[in-house]
């Protein structure tokens, strides 16, 4: 009597939640690949992309969320950066606080980010979708030097290591992926602009992210 084996193929379809640190195509020259095009020129995954320029935790919590396929296996998120610039004028003001103040108004400013940050994951971790989560941190960016952030280079260093702490932490609590970017972006010319990535910048990420589902099956 003849045995049959039947042969089962996992169809995997990544989904980028975020903003533009995933969707940056926007940012890149004529002829230069986005990190979705990237991604897609590196593995047959298919892949969704729910990131949009300019989104806030907000905007993953109120609409990003309630698009992700039933389907998805892999999903990454990328958020937080928005978030940040939107409280970043802070370090530009002139006052007159004492350092105990200042680091009391950044984590004052980081904490409801961070909370947010974590709503976010815990949704996805109790949806009916059961799917390989990677966090992203936040990269500091190619601050030095440019006209609207020089000023703030370094001490915009300490509320992004604040916001990127509660990511260390989200993970620990959930168990997910982590990718460190400040690892990834090394160089100025992973940068498009002082806060974008770059063709060669989304390549590098590209790189780790389909390195990631690969790895996780």
């Amino acid at each position: 009597m003849e045995t049959t084996t039947w042969m089962v193929t996992l169809i995997k379809e990544l989904v980028l939640l975020g903003d533009s640190i995933i969707d940056n195509k926007t940012y890149v020259l004529d002829g230069e690949m986005s990190v979705l095009e990237h991604i897609q020129s590196k593995t047959d995954t298919k892949t969704v992309q729910l990131a949009l320029d300019g989104a806030t935790t907000d905007d993953v919590l109120d609409n990003q969320l309630n698009n992700i396929s039933s389907e998805a296996s892999h999903i990454v998120l990328s958020v937080g950066g928005n978030d940040l610039l939107n409280e970043i004028g802070f370090l530009m003001e002139d006052f007159k606080y004492t350092p105990n103040q200042v680091l009391e108004r950044c984590y004052s400013l980081i904490a409801p980010i961070s909370k947010k940050y974590e709503s976010i994951v815990t949704t996805l971790q109790t949806s009916k979708i059961r799917a390989n989560l990677l966090l992203c941190t936040v990269y500091e960016g190619d601050l030095e030097g440019s006209v609207m952030y020089d000023d703030i280079a370094i001490s915009s260093r300490t509320m992004l290591s604040l916001f990127n702490d509660s990511v260390y932490k989200t993970h620990n609590m959930f168990k997910t992926g982590i990718l460190e970017l400040r690892n990834i972006f090394t160089n100025k010319e992973d940068y498009a602009n002082p806060i974008e990535p770059s063709h060669q910048g989304g390549e590098k990420l590209a790189e780790k992210l389909v390195g990631w589902v690969n790895a996780t099956g």
